[in-house]
C-alpha cells in the first residue's frame, strides 16, 4: 500500500509547486496604474473679478479750509473795509454756490456793513472729467476773461457781477453788486487762489 500511494502524492506534490510558482510570478506582475478620475463632486469655482480702483485724480475730495483762509481780513479791507465776515451762508438752490456746496466745497459770505450788499464766495474741487464740463457750461454763458486763473469768466446780471474761475481741480465763484468789472475781484481771487495752492 505505500508503495502505491506514492506516484499519487508525488503528482500531488508536483501540483502542489506548480501552483506556488504560478501564484508568486502573477505577485511579480505589477497591476496597472487606473487613471485618476475627475472628482464629479467638485464645484467649479468663479474667478473673482477685480475691478480697477478709482485713482486719486477722479475723487474730489471735501475741502477743510476756513473763510479767513481763503480771503484774510486784509484782502477784504483793501478791497473795501466796510465788508464784514458773516461766514459760511445757504445759497439759493440751483446756484453755483449750491453746486460748489453739494460737491463738498466751502461757501463764504461777508456782508458790506454801510450801504447793504454782499460778496458771496464759493469754491469746490472736482474731477477733470467734471471740471472740463464746467467750463463748457461757462463759456456757453458767461464771457471769458483773461484776468485770472488758468481759466475765467464775467458776467453782470441784473445788479450783480459774478467771476468764475477755473484754477487745477477747482472752480472759484465770487460773486457780488460790488463787482461791475471783471478786475475788480481780482485781489480777492487771487487771495483764494493762493490759499487753496497751499492745501
Amino acid at each position: 500500500m505505500p508503495a502505491a500511494s506514492s506516484p499519487l502524492i508525488r503528482r500531488a506534490t508536483a501540483s502542489l509547486a506548480i501552483a506556488a510558482t504560478l501564484l508568486t510570478l502573477a505577485a511579480c506582475v505589477d497591476a496597472p496604474e487606473q487613471p485618476e478620475q475627475p472628482d464629479s463632486s467638485a464645484t467649479p469655482t468663479d474667478s473673482p473679478t477685480v475691478e480697477p480702483a478709482p485713482s486719486a485724480s477722479d475723487t474730489p475730495d471735501a475741502l477743510d479750509i476756513e473763510c479767513t483762509d481763503l480771503v484774510d481780513l486784509d484782502t477784504m479791507y483793501a478791497f473795501d473795509p466796510n465788508f464784514a465776515l458773516v461766514g459760511p451762508f445757504d445759497p439759493d438752490s440751483g446756484s453755483l454756490a449750491a453746486d460748489d456746496l453739494a460737491a463738498g466745497g466751502v461757501v463764504c459770505q461777508w456782508v458790506r456793513e454801510s450801504g447793504g450788499g454782499t460778496i458771496d464766495l464759493s469754491v469746490a474741487a472736482y474731477s477733470a472729467d467734471q471740471i472740463d464740463e464746467l467750463k463748457n457750461e461757462a463759456f456757453a454763458e458767461s464771457q471769458m476773461v483773461p484776468t485770472y486763473g488758468e481759466e475765467a469768466y464775467f458776467e453782470v446780471e441784473g445788479d450783480v457781477g459774478t467771476a468764475i474761475v477755473f484754477h487745477g481741480r477747482y472752480r472759484l465763484v465770487l460773486s457780488s453788486e460790488a463787482f461791475f468789472e471783471p478786475g475788480e475781484p481780482t485781489g480777492i481771487i487771487e487771495a483764494a487762489l493762493a490759499a487753496l495752492d497751499a492745501l
